[in-house]
């Protein structure tokens, strides 16, 4: 019993050593030292050895807080039993140190007959490919990883470019300031410049572009700013350190300070010449007069008792007399004017045009041969 179950163990071990070698695993790395934010190029060659099996491969690298990584390119060679798999990452560690390089794999495993099977049914009637799954558990690769010289903000060998379209402008009349970083490595967008004290700054979120191969990653990022004062100022230098790990020497990107200077614009300049509306000519008395008038009539009726206006009826005037009597003792045509729309009554209306192009268009028309129209 005991020999039964060491030859069991022993071709079951024999069974698990032919299935870990039949696929070849080749990694390489352009670097197992690089710096901080430094491009290093892995390519991964999968290659099917057991040309009996019909195999799938299932491969990736997961995501780590230790580094980015991109993948670049992916080639499959299709041949039947002898499938054979190329990927190439682009990774940029960020911290210094050491750190692992982690792998996800699962190569399926299956024969003709199932494929066949899998492949018989028609477009309505798809059948399921019956196959193994075995999870392989690759070694991590492991980067040494270099720390960057103090203050470095930049890593790759880049160029800074920047246009400010003038130096001198009006009160709050902006300036316009574009600044262009481009060139090859790492490269993430940020802030350029920040809102200073003695300017106004305006901004839009950085323009940027990254195309990633196996020569490494190539980036442009542009900023477009606009600044405006009510006085002169310096718009501060810009100072970035950079630092190329293919040279490995470190260098400074930027451009000095600006003085802008502002000219002040008079008061004088910025008010209009006229009025508008224009100003009034003087006191219009007649208008006020009757109006007073009015209210006063207005504020009797409504205090003296209507028994009163009762026991006096007969001796009020008529609508028509107190009418004629406005009329006469209307001195000007716009007095007459007033009087008459008020009225607002249709048969004025020959009289109201004659006096509105007496009052507002100058025309020269007696005021008592109008008065004579309206008594007609």
């Amino acid at each position: 019993m005991l020999k039964f179950k060491s030859l069991f163990f022993f071709i079951v071990g024999l069974f698990s050593l032919l299935q870990a070698n039949d696929v070849d695993y080749s990694f390489h790395l352009s670097t197992s030292t690089p710096y901080e934010k430094e491009g290093v190029l892995l390519e991964v060659n999968l290659t099917q050895l057991n040309h009996d099996k019909v195999m799938m491969f299932n491969f990736s690298l997961p995501k780590s807080e230790d580094y980015d990584v991109y993948q670049i390119e992916f080639k499959e060679h299709e041949a039947y039993h002898a499938l054979a798999h190329r990927y190439r990452y682009l990774i940029y560690p960020k911290k210094s140190g050491d750190i692992n390089i982690t792998f996800n794999m699962v190569k399926s495993i299956t024969n003709d007959a199932n494929v066949a099977y899998a492949i018989s049914g028609d477009r309505d009637n798809v059948k399921g490919l019956e196959k193994e799954d075995f999870v392989e558990p690759l070694k991590p690769l492991r980067l040494t990883v270099k720390k960057l010289p103090l203050g470095t903000v930049l890593v790759g060998d880049f160029t800074l470019t920047n246009h400010l379209d003038k130096h001198s402008t009006q009160a709050y009349n902006p300036i316009n300031l574009s600044v262009i970083l481009k060139g090859s490595g790492f490269l993430a967008p940020f802030e350029l410049l920040k809102q200073g004290k003695a300017y106004k700054l305006f901004s839009q979120k950085p323009k940027f572009k990254t195309q990633q191969s196996k020569m490494g990653s190539n980036s442009t990022l542009q900023w477009d700013y606009a600044l405006s004062s009510k006085e002169s100022f310096s718009l501060p230098k810009v100072s970035l350190k950079a630092f190329n790990p293919k040279t490995q020497k470190s260098y400074v990107l930027g451009f000095p300070a600006y003085k802008i200077e502002v000219k002040e614009v008079k008061s004088s300049t910025l008010l209009d010449k006229e009025d508008y509306p224009a100003k009034a000519k003087g006191i219009d008395w007649d208008f006020w007069s009757w109006l007073l008038s009015y209210a006063m009539v207005f504020v009797a009726g409504f205090l003296m008792p209507r028994d009163l206006f009762r026991a006096k009826a007969k001796k009020l005037k008529s609508n028509d007399d107190i009418l004629l009597e406005k009329m006469s003792e209307a001195k000007t045509h716009k007095a007459l004017l007033q009087v008459l729309l008020l009225e607002n009554s249709v048969k004025f209306t020959p009289a109201i045009k004659a006096l509105e192009s007496v009052v507002y268009n100058g025309e020269n028309i007696s005021l008592n041969k109008i008065k004579s129209s309206l008594r007609g």
